[in-house]
């Protein structure tokens, strides 16, 4: 999978940074979050969104948490769509 992250691949790096959450390394998770979210990955941009709302290996920044939902949501991601519902946004 790093190899493939490496090379660019957004999907590996989706999973390499959901991998690093689950290793409970939230920086790592984030920097491979966001270059997965970066190639319009919607899934890693949902998840970024909730690192940065919760200020979990990023800083906490409310702005960027809801820049990245919205994304997500635009970029058809269920869930983002229904915390935008929620949120009003």
């Amino acid at each position: 999978m790093i190899p493939a992250a490496d090379a660019g691949d957004a999907a590996a790096q989706r999973e390499l940074g959901l991998l690093f959450l689950e290793l409970t390394q939230p920086e790592r998770a984030a920097h491979w979050l966001h270059l997965a979210a970066a190639q319009g990955d919607a899934n890693a941009m949902q998840w970024l969104g909730k690192l940065h709302a919760r200020g979990e290996g990023v800083e906490l920044d409310e702005a960027q948490a809801i820049a990245w939902i919205k994304k997500a949501a635009e970029g058809g991601h269920i869930i983002a769509q229904r915390q935008v519902a929620e949120l009003g946004l």
